[in-house]
């Protein structure tokens, strides 16, 4: 560590330009495997070989640690003194408390949301529903996954909070895991397309109040939901 301390200044005074693609390599790196992780791609406990990873990705392994760090502090990976990387994994409990908290934001997001959401926000949220309600008729178990998350995310954008924004991104990753256990959850596809219909009529109504009870309301089912399905294994 301490070798690179002097080299750190010398390339941001002389050379700003010099850095951005490097960081650039780093933020893409970082979203690369952050994303892949919430899709299962790489799953809870196992090893992320930094050799393979960065050949995979087409870095150096001083930018694939780097995003290897940022993943650690938020909470997706744990980083063990001569063992690497690994993905995190997370109990049932605490991913019921971390959903205690989310209902909080995610109810202020909402409530936001309502007032502020810009014409294009409210199409593509309508937009996320329709598409629910397709997935749902299709029979496509896993199709709604990404269309809730996203929901949730237009609302987070619409909200436009930073605060908000950041302690939600670190209290993603526990339900990354058991996320896959909610759709086996008897009724529970067809209560949550319901429970995003419900948010979307309030922010459309522009009714804050009305939002943020349906959204926490929502979290709350989908934490009484990841109770349920504790015992059910998963695929």
């Amino acid at each position: 560590m301490d070798r690179r301390m002097p080299s750190r200044p010398k390339p941001l005074a002389p050379h700003p330009g010099a850095e951005r693609p490097t960081c650039s390599r780093l933020q893409a790196t970082y979203l690369r495997l952050k994303r892949d992780i919430v899709a299962g791609v790489y799953t809870p406990r196992q090893r992320l070989v930094e050799t393979e990873l960065a050949q995979a990705l087409g870095v150096s392994r001083a930018t694939l640690r780097a995003a290897l760090i940022r993943l650690h502090h938020e909470g997706f990976i744990e980083l063990q003194p001569n063992r690497g990387a690994q993905v995190r994994a997370f109990s049932v409990e605490e991913a019921v408390r971390i959903l205690q908290v989310r209902e909080v934001l995610e109810g202020l997001a909402a409530a936001l949301a309502a007032e502020q959401a810009t014409p294009a926000q409210l199409a593509e949220l309508r937009e996320l529903v329709t598409a629910m309600q397709h997935t749902l008729a299709a029979g496509d178990l896993l199709g709604q996954l990404p269309l809730a998350g996203r929901f949730h995310d237009v609302i987070i954008a619409a909200a436009a909070h930073e605060c908000i924004v950041q302690c939600i991104s670190l209290l993603h990753a526990p339900l990354v895991r058991h996320q896959f256990r909610l759709i086996l959850v008897p009724g529970r596809r067809e209560a949550s397309l319901a429970e995003h219909q419900e948010i979307l009529r309030a922010i459309e109504r522009r009714d804050a109040a009305g939002a943020e009870q349906a959204m926490r309301q929502h979290m709350a089912q989908l934490r009484r939901s990841l109770q349920q399905a504790s015992p059910l294994p998963l695929g």
